[in-house]
């Protein structure tokens, strides 16, 4: 696989493996790739979904679950791609609440977002993952509360991506019962782990992934660059954001 990566024209290329084969793969990485280190958050599945809610779940999930069962939501399974025009909708919907967050120019914002997750990506990924790619939506009153899309191999499920109206979403908790929904899903898909993937220490995002009762796991990303044109792009993003006064910069 990594001689493929580097026979790729791609000024820059890379693969990012699951958390706990870091050690495999740190032996097999050739010269000229670089490793990025982070953390990725995982739900332990062993011993059934009523294991994990009775004994991982912290109170605050439970409770989140049972608000959002009451709150009138209407929750849609696809594993076909059919709904990933409406995620993109609430993808789209949900840069401006990010960029409030990070205290980030919106244009700037949108411009990587899009970058990163660009329009057809999702239905690219459906369509070659089939059932692998589950689309978890909640609607309220007809209108997307929230989404998630989950991919799976083998027994491993991957919450790869999330987005929601916060209006719509947070007084219903509507994101706690698509998690909820997801792991039982993958519990009874005898899935071992759920991943939900890495979050920066002291956010909001990383307190709401802790609550379900995650443990912390390495998870490098390895890249090669042809440029090295990583660096200066993070210098350039990073200048424009303590300009502004980014909160994390």
């Amino acid at each position: 696989m990594f001689d493929d990566l580097a026979r790729r024209p791609a000024n820059r290329v890379g693969v990012w493996f699951r958390p706990g084969d870091d050690a495999l793969w740190a032996r097999s990485a050739p010269a000229g790739f670089r490793v990025q280190p982070n953390t990725a958050q995982v739900l332990n599945l062993e011993g059934g979904f009523s294991t994990v809610w009775e004994r991982r779940f912290h109170q605050s999930v439970r409770r989140g679950v049972r608000r959002a069962e009451r709150s009138g939501l209407d929750v849609e399974v696809d594993r076909t791609g059919r709904l990933a025009p409406a995620f993109y909708q609430l993808f789209e919907q949900s840069i401006p609440r990010w960029a409030r967050q990070d205290h980030e120019p919106l244009a700037l914002a949108r411009w990587r977002r899009m970058r990163i997750f660009p329009p057809r990506r999702l239905e690219t990924i459906a369509s070659q993952l089939g059932e692998a790619c589950t689309i978890w939506m909640a609607w309220r009153a007809g209108e997307p509360a929230a989404a998630i899309v989950v991919l799976r191999h083998g027994s491993h499920d991957l919450y790869w991506r999330g987005a929601m109206n916060r209006e719509l979403a947070h007084p219903t908790r509507a994101s706690h019962l698509l998690h909820r929904l997801a792991i039982e899903d993958a519990c009874t898909a005898g899935c071992r782990q759920y991943d939900m993937g890495t979050s920066l220490q002291g956010t909001t995002l990383r307190r709401f992934k802790d609550s379900f009762g995650t443990d912390n796991f390495s998870s490098p990303r390895y890249y090669r660059e042809r440029l090295p044109v990583r660096a200066p792009k993070r210098g350039l993003r990073w200048a424009v954001l303590r300009a502004v006064r980014f909160q994390g910069a």
